[in-house]
């Protein structure tokens, strides 16, 4: 290791280890638990990569990147790829939410910023339904380290709105690579077990599906989760990344500010930790939306790029509320009481004035103190407090979030650069988020199914009494439902579109059906970004189809050229 703080940080699986262990890496010091200490670990500044030629140099190190890695290394084996980490090297492995941190894990408090907001908001959205939107994990692996799993796909009715026939198409071709990739696994399905029960058994899991049938209108399955059968925590990216081998390399605490270019194409990069010459690589942008929108933004003036001159001109995302109910056990049928923890996990999707969906999962043990609580920690599909499940040990819990599609159309909604200088140019932008009435009208009718499903699958017959959760502080649950106000959610998420991807004919598009930003020979989008309208899945899956499919399709470019 040397002395310098900006690190190049390479990690290599020589041992085949199960990476279970925490590193830190800050300030060139690294600690390491002592089952893991044969993995080496090597630092150094970024002046050892610059005369390096790399395939590919890509800007973040969540699902797209690892997704692009991924199948450009399926392709050839010798490729090399350089990745920048705008953060610090934090977790190896998935944690349900930064509040479940083990003791043995570093505390929020002990980082500079666990979740950062990389813009900021229009006065409109301060005084709107949404004032600000989910931020970003500035850490290697970023959001995938701590994600709830939900990985639906979405239907061929689901892209008929804006999506171009021709990604329709390859979506179709790579929605199994994907899921594959990322482990994705329906709740009936997951084999993991706990005193040699299934955590997620048969007879709850059908019960709760059928329960939910009772809306007709709505499409229901087991909840589709990135989680492998072998025990193992839900998928995260920093460990199959680690284990791509020594032709794929990492720089973290490397902010990229600005894309310096010839006027054709990208020529360095303008770093936190100096200028990165691309040489002939190409340029993956898989960072998520909005900090990928201000990067192009800052890096690409509208005058000599006016194909882009709509970037960040559309906005799309999605409205959450979320409710938490229970009833006592003896009404389901879930194993008696010392019998283990049981979850249960349904996706739900509907279509009103627009898309949207439910995503519920149930929660049974009369035993929270034991093993039972790590185990909904590490495998159930929403977030369901520590405090709610030790309060409840002969309820079973259902958490239910409902997501809806902000309108794509509503022209009050935009991401644009923030007028007047700032010195930080990864976060001079500024959002605007401002509900139209048909998102307010979308918003009732989901909040009004959710209620409904909650109670359909909880109700064992007429006149049985469900509580919901008004006060976790003080431990209220009420039978009567909550206020709007208190289940709607502030924060956005799931950010899209800013860059939307349009097929022919589609002139105002910013970036064309190669993925590449239109007018600049050598730079490609992933993610969110692309998307021409927002829908209301969970984007993961999504995005890393495109991610793989955006990888062969360079690679297939590649192999031309040299035929």
């Amino acid at each position: 290791s040397g002395s310098c703080p900006s690190l190049f940080l390479e990690l290599r699986n020589d041992t085949g280890l199960s990476f279970a262990a925490l590193f830190e890496c800050a300030m060139c010091q690294r600690k390491e638990s002592s089952a893991h200490s044969s993995i080496p670990c090597r630092c150094s500044s970024i002046d050892s990569v610059i005369g390096t030629p790399f395939d590919y140099v890509i800007i973040g190190t969540s699902f797209c990147a690892y997704a692009f890695v991924h199948q450009a290394v399926a392709n050839n084996p010798n490729v090399r790829i350089l990745l920048l980490e705008k953060g610090d090297l934090f977790l190896l492995e998935h944690r349900q939410h930064p509040s479940t941190h083990s003791s043995q894990l570093p505390t929020a408090e002990s980082l500079t910023s666990l979740e950062s907001r990389p813009c900021s908001f229009s006065a409109a959205t301060s005084s709107s339904l949404i004032t600000a939107l989910k931020g970003q994990m500035i850490f290697f692996g970023g959001r995938s380290t701590f994600w709830s799993g939900w990985c639906p796909e979405p239907s061929d009715e689901d892209l008929d709105d804006g999506w171009p026939v021709e990604v329709r198409h390859s979506l179709r071709q790579y929605l199994g690579a994907a899921r594959k990739l990322l482990n994705v696994t329906p709740a009936n399905k997951i084999e993991s077990l706990h005193n040699d029960r299934l955590i997620y058994g048969h007879e709850f899991q059908e019960f709760l599906e059928t329960r939910s049938r009772g809306i007709q209108t709505l499409q229901i399955s087991p909840g589709p989760i990135a989680m492998a059968n072998d025990g193992a925590r839900k998928f995260s990216t920093p460990t199959p990344l680690i284990r791509m081998g020594s032709n794929v390399r990492t720089i973290v605490n490397c902010s990229v500010e600005k894309i310096i270019h010839d006027g054709k194409k990208a020529t360095h990069l303008q770093t936190s930790l100096g200028v990165l010459p691309l040489h002939n690589a190409k340029l993956i942008l898989a960072m998520s939306t909005l900090p990928s929108t201000t990067l192009v933004l800052n890096s690409f003036g509208k005058g000599e790029f006016p194909f882009l001159a709509n970037v960040g001109k559309r906005l799309t995302a999605h409205f959450v509320s979320s409710a938490v109910a229970r009833v006592p056990r003896n009404r389901l049928p879930v194993p008696s009481a010392g019998q283990g923890v049981q979850l249960g996990a349904v996706y739900i999707s509907g279509k009103a004035q627009a898309q949207y969906h439910l995503q519920m999962s149930a929660v049974a043990t009369s035993n929270p103190e034991s093993r039972d609580l790590e185990l909904c920690r590490q495998f159930s599909a929403n977030s369901i407090s520590e405090g709610c499940i030790k309060a409840s040990p002969e309820h079973v819990l259902v958490s239910c979030s409902a997501l809806g599609e902000l309108d794509h159309k509503n022209k009050d909604n935009w991401f644009r650069l923030k007028e007047g200088t700032q010195s930080d140019l990864t976060s001079n932008g500024e959002l605007q988020i401002v509900p139209n009435d048909q998102d307010l009208t979308l918003w009732d009718t989901m909040d009004d199914v959710m209620f409904k499903t909650i109670e359909s699958c909880l109700s064992s017959s007429p006149g049985d009494k469900v509580e919901y959760l008004h006060d976790e502080n003080k431990g209220v649950w009420k039978t009567e439902r909550p206020t709007k106000e208190s289940m709607r959610q502030k924060n956005a998420v799931h950010d899209a579109s800013t860059m939307w991807m349009g097929g022919d004919g589609d002139e105002e598009a910013p970036v064309g059906l190669d993925y590449r930003l239109q007018g600049v020979e050598n730079v490609f989008i992933t993610g969110g970004a692309l998307w021409p309208t927002g829908g209301s899945w969970n984007p993961v899956l999504t995005i890393v189809a495109m991610a793989m499919h955006l990888a062969d399709c360079l690679c297939n470019s590649e192999d031309a050229k040299s035929g």
